[in-house]
């Protein structure tokens, strides 16, 4: 099981290009996953929706789905906060949901439903 101390590297071991990021950015970063993956991640994730990307979208919710399956309870929180429901509020990511359905684990497409809910 994976604990919220590690959610920050979990996400740059996972995408290493992200780390460039944090570390020129570390004051801004360091200890606040949520910040991190709703800044950083969700910005990566919508550059990644609009090169059509498909590798790089599988990984991405690959990703999201082993955090939702495999993390404890604050893990599980940070990413249906910092990215699912940031996803679902941003505007263009709208236009492209019914077309991501396919890369969506169970418990991903679940935690989109449940924004949708409300």
């Amino acid at each position: 099981m994976y604990n919220y101390s590690e959610s920050i590297n979990l996400l740059l071991n996972a995408f290493p290009k992200l780390k460039s990021i944090y570390e020129e950015n570390i004051d801004d970063y360091e200890g606040l996953p949520y910040v991190f993956y709703e800044s950083v991640f969700v910005k990566y994730i919508m550059d990644k929706i609009h090169s059509h990307s498909e590798a790089e979208l599988s990984s991405i919710f690959d990703f999201v789905e082993n955090l939702l399956l495999n993390g404890d309870e604050e893990i599980r929180n940070l990413v249906g906060v910092a990215v699912i429901e940031s996803l679902y509020y941003e505007k263009e990511f709208m236009k492209f949901n019914e077309s991501l359905l396919k890369f969506y684990g169970e418990l991903t497409a679940k935690s989109f439903e449940d924004c949708f809910a409300k």
